[in-house]
């Protein structure tokens, strides 16, 4: 059985914000507040695949009309600084993390 909650306070910036962010992944106001509170209210363990984890990030490359490859280029960047920073050597020959 569906429900209707009425939510007060919100202003007219917080709902243009909301229906920017729908309209940015393909779907009216209402469709993304519900998948909002399902994943608000998703047990941890529900989290736990891959496909969810990255919700977001194929939200905004889709909103953003991003190629495979610039994805692809932007995740090589991010995991080549992310392992130069941890290959620092500090002056005394040891490795930081």
């Amino acid at each position: 059985m569906e429900r209707m909650i009425e939510i007060g306070g919100l202003s007219d910036e917080l709902l243009n914000r909301l229906d920017e962010r729908a309209s940015q992944v393909g779907v009216d106001r209402g469709s993304y507040v519900r998948h909002l509170i399902e994943r608000a209210v998703a047990p941890p363990s529900s989290a736990a695949s891959l496909a969810e984890l990255l919700g977001p990030v194929h939200d905004y490359t889709d909103a953003h009309g991003l190629s495979e490859e610039e994805i692809e280029q932007f995740f090589t960047e991010q995991l080549t600084d992310s392992r130069r920073g941890r290959r620092r050597v500090d002056e005394s020959g040891r490795h930081t993390h």
